[in-house]
């Protein structure tokens, strides 16, 4: 096992070197990077938003079915994101990327399939019971695991891997890049559903589905090209190819290939004791624990709103909307760590998340004493979707700046990929917990409860990031007189 890694900050570059830096990152390889993200991104999300929504549509009566979807696609995430990790760091960047790429697309159009015949099927709403709507629900859970498993890799893989190689340990083009890419990933949120709201409102649920697997074949087909070009655009990302395999020609076996199940647990058990010790790692619990909630425009959410009779484009618009805000939070990040530091900023994004999510948590409040009624009173409605626009704003800054505490940790770890996908298993299992949660509360009459639950869970996480900050700094309150790391 590899030694246990200290931090490994990256060296911050003067205002004089700023010009001479952009010139050195190439701007065609950029901005293909930037395409080859947005479509896979893009594909992403719109099955992530769709298939819910489909589960709702096609299940009325319940959220159990989208609940259960939910919880086997985040255990799979849990059980394998090691292991996608392992993969990055033992295969070539490029083979490995286009096999995800292969596996994501093909996984997304079985279940579009399976959705639309699900959508034919008579009576409706289709009932479990029958052998043949079981079996295609279980396509659909499959190939909902099967999708998480293979964008996580893809995510691990590019959104860390090729972005620190690219950087080649560069504090401004990794700055660059993270938050380049976290901007494709909110518009991705903003256009698919707003995208999904029109196919769906001047097509049925089971024509969308069949369109979705054309567009699922054919983006496959441009990606597999695409990604070629973008590795080709990087020398970094072949040199740290040979670099990898260098190393790993010296030791008697490959990273990530265990021979026995004993050495995969005593690896596994190895790598979590790293992990945990890293000075990073409340870091990582507090980002893992915002993901225990349903206060987010997930399935979850859809659902319940969908009962109090939301039509579909408004949901898309207020989707769009805490996007906007999410954008907002990109370009707040960059101006915190300059001025407060990482860490410090980091303190300030996720304590503004608490409380913009005061409001919301009232009105949830409100509703579990005034749940009879058919819609949500219009003050309540400000407070519940203005409250969730504004905490996008802490919510992307805080990513952005714990996603490069990560990097800058494990830069220049041997095994940086296990460790980070170590990271999302425990988003996993914060999602999974949430799933829980949904299903033990999956009567609408239920959800504000599930609502208060997730408020807390993002009030434990910015307690935990506090002990994090006293850690690192020696102290909570500090009054601001310049820039402190």
């Amino acid at each position: 096992m590899a030694a246990t890694a200290g931090e490994y900050a990256l060296v911050p570059l003067t205002d004089a070197q700023e010009d001479e830096i952009e010139q050195e990152l190439d701007k065609s390889g950029f901005w293909c990077l930037l395409v080859q993200h947005a479509s896979n991104t893009g594909g992403d999300r719109t099955s992530e938003y769709l298939f819910y929504l489909l589960l709702v549509m096609l299940f009325r009566d319940t959220l159990l079915p989208s609940a259960v979807y939910g919880f086997a696609t985040t255990l799979a995430g849990i059980i394998f994101s090691r292991w996608t990790g392992t993969l990055v760091d033992a295969h070539p960047k490029l083979s490995l990327v286009r096999a995800c790429i292969l596996v994501q697309k093909l996984s997304a159009s079985l279940a579009y399939l399976s959705f639309s015949v699900l959508f034919s099927s008579e009576p409706q709403p289709p009932s479990l019971s029958s052998f043949k709507n079981a079996a295609l629900y279980s396509s659909i859970l499959l190939s909902g695991s099967s999708l998480r498993v293979s964008t996580i890799a893809i995510q691990i893989a590019v959104e860390k891997d090729w972005v620190i190689a690219i950087s080649n340990t560069n504090e401004n083009h990794l700055s660059r890049l993270n938050v380049s890419l976290r901007r494709v990933d909110l518009f991705a949120n903003l256009l698919s559903p707003l995208i999904v709201s029109i196919f769906t409102t001047t097509l049925s649920y089971r024509t969308t589905a069949m369109c979705m697997i054309v567009v699922s074949l054919v983006t496959l087909v441009f990606e597999l090209y695409w990604v070629q070009i973008v590795y080709r655009a990087f020398p970094e990302l072949e040199r740290d190819d040979a670099r990898k395999f260098a190393v790993s020609m010296d030791t008697e076996t490959v990273e990530g290939e265990e021979t026995t199940w004993r050495e995969s647990i005593k690896r596994q058990i190895e790598d979590w004791s790293e992990f945990v010790r890293l000075p990073v790692f409340l870091s990582s619990l507090a980002v893992s624990l915002l993901y225990i909630t349903v206060l987010s425009f997930d399935g979850n959410m859809l659902g319940y709103l969908k009962t109090k009779r939301y039509d579909d484009t408004f949901l898309a618009i207020m989707r769009g909307l805490g996007v906007l805000t999410g954008l907002l939070g990109t370009v707040v990040a960059p101006t915190l760590e300059r001025r407060l530091g990482s860490v410090r900023a980091g303190s300030w994004s996720i304590w503004s998340e608490v409380a913009c999510l005061v409001p919301v948590a009232l009105a949830f409040a409100y509703q579990i004493h005034h749940y009879d009624a058919m819609t949500i009173p219009v003050a309540s409605s400000i407070l519940l979707f203005g409250g969730m626009a504004a905490s996008r704003v802490g919510l992307w800054s805080f990513d952005l700046i714990q996603v490069k505490q990560l990097q800058e940790t494990l830069a220049d770890h041997p095994r940086r990929n296990t460790l980070t996908a170590l990271q999302y298993s425990m988003a996993n299992v914060a999602d999974l917990l949430k799933y829980i949660l949904a299903m033990a509360l999956s009567q609408p009459r239920q959800f504000p409860w599930a609502a208060i639950a997730s408020f807390t869970s993002v009030f434990c996480g910015a307690a935990t990031y506090t002990i994090y900050l006293r850690q690192r700094r020696g102290h909570v309150f500090h009054v601001p007189c310049g820039r402190m790391d």
